[in-house]
């Protein structure tokens, strides 16, 4: 099967995925270099596999107001004042809570 450019998804809509191991892993990276001096601040994981770890990111989240939760399939939830919203919105208000913004590069290496 051949996909067209008109079958790919685009950048925003591959932040709508909802996603497990990776994506927390990302948010893991992401939340130590946007929180680094602050508390809340989690350590980086390249990999997902510790409960000890989901509780660090989840605390990590709840410094800037967003609540994460994951269900049995492994998908991630993140809510503001029981709002759902996307994983990038939360992103970007986590970077208005801190007064910061960062670029891929800055957190993923």
């Amino acid at each position: 099967m051949k996909l067209e450019n008109k079958d790919k998804l685009t950048d925003a809509d591959l932040e709508q995925v909802i996603g497990g191991d990776k994506d927390l892993a990302d948010d893991s990276r992401y939340l130590n270099v946007l929180l680094r001096g602050r508390e809340g601040q989690c350590g980086r994981y390249g990999s997902w596999r510790s409960n000890n770890h989901y509780g660090e990111v989840v605390r990590a989240w709840a410094s800037v107001g967003v609540v994460l939760s994951v269900d049995d399939d492994d998908c991630l939830a993140y809510c503001i004042d029981g709002k759902e919203i996307s994983r990038h919105e939360a992103w970007l208000h986590a970077e208005q809570v801190v007064g910061k913004h960062l670029k891929r590069a800055d957190w993923d290496w």
